[in-house]
């Protein structure tokens, strides 16, 4: 009698020949190149649902969140969140039916046991959950406490934390460092009085902060990791903007992130450190000739600043490049 493939593999797994971590990559191998068709409508499908439920959350606060009460808002929000992770966690836990032990096995090894469809739309679906899970706790926070950031910032960071560590993908990763920036900004404003310097400077050590755990390998998408850790760095830089603020710090701050970026490229050969890092000294050296100006100097004239900047960082950028190439010479 033929045997299927889940006898085989768990046979395998018996007599060592395989893994239970390598018998689940075969099986989830084996079934998307088995139905790619039905894999890639399974996915649109999910997406199509995510986006429905979005637009349905969307449409309830324009139209009947303001007279339903606190329990029903976080009763709606709790139950779209359990929906949404558990259907993150079904498509991350679908695989090759092994027994108890060896599903235990697989998970300590840090097998992605979900196939390359599944782990999308799981991992939307586990950073969708951590979304609304953020939300849910804004409304009672805001119901016991008053304030609505922080409890939201810290919940939505948890959720898309364990989210990342169950299913690691780019989705959950985007959450996490998003809720990562959000709970720094709303810790170090409660300490400081939301002094524009101080929750600034927690956003670039957050961004650094990022920047190491995506280098020790915590976060496994490196290019999206080091391009997050960037962004958040380069946005706390510049959050003095616009305040009244002293703005020295701002573009020093800035100028600072932008040359760590070209710097790390020597070692990270990820495009996004170059983009960063070009974009960082585009907007630093003219708000610093804007300030040493005392805003003398015109829109024209800053525009024209910025392009010679923007060029001369291109020609920096190409030759950090060329540089950080592997001699292939014999």
């Amino acid at each position: 009698m033929t045997q299927s493939r889940d006898e085989v593999l768990r046979r395998l797994v018996r007599e060592g020949v395989l893994t239970a971590a390598q018998a689940l990559a075969v099986h989830q191998a084996l079934d998307e190149a088995e139905r790619p068709a039905r894999a890639r409508w399974a996915e649109v499908a999910g997406y199509v649902g995510g986006a429905l439920l979005l637009v349905g959350a969307v449409s309830l606060a324009g139209t009947s969140w303001p007279v339903l009460s606190t329990a029903a808002r976080v009763l709606i929000l709790l139950s779209a969140t359990v929906a949404l992770l558990a259907a993150g966690l079904l498509l991350a836990g679908r695989g090759v039916r092994l027994r108890a032990g060896e599903r235990r096995r697989a998970w300590r090894e840090g097998v992605e046991r979900a196939g390359p469809v599944r782990r999308r739309t799981g991992g939307v679906a586990l950073a969708l959950a951590s979304a609304t899970g953020a939300l849910a706790a804004a409304e009672l926070s805001a119901a016991v406490t008053g304030t609505r950031l922080l409890a939201a910032a810290v919940t939505g960071l948890v959720l898309a934390a364990a989210g990342y560590v169950a299913l690691p993908g780019g989705p959950c990763a985007v959450a996490a460092a998003g809720f990562a920036a959000l709970t720094a900004e709303a810790v170090a404003g409660e300490l400081s009085g939301y002094d524009s310097m101080a929750v600034g400077l927690t956003l670039v050590g957050t961004g650094v902060a990022w920047t190491a755990l995506v280098r020790a390998g915590v976060i496994r998408q490196r290019r999206l990791g080091l391009g997050l850790g960037a962004a958040v760095a380069l946005f706390g830089a510049q959050h003095g903007l616009g305040t009244g603020a002293d703005l020295a710090w701002s573009y020093v701050t800035t100028t600072a992130v932008a040359v760590a970026c070209l710097v790390l490229y020597r070692w990270e050969r990820a495009w996004v450190l170059l983009v960063a890092g070009v974009a960082g000294l585009t907007l630093a050296v003219p708000e610093a000739v804007w300030d040493w100006t005392d805003g003398a100097v015109g829109g024209s004239i800053a525009l024209m600043i910025a392009g010679l900047v923007l060029v001369a960082s291109s020609v920096l950028g190409l030759r950090l490049h060329r540089a950080s190439r592997p001699d292939r010479s014999p």
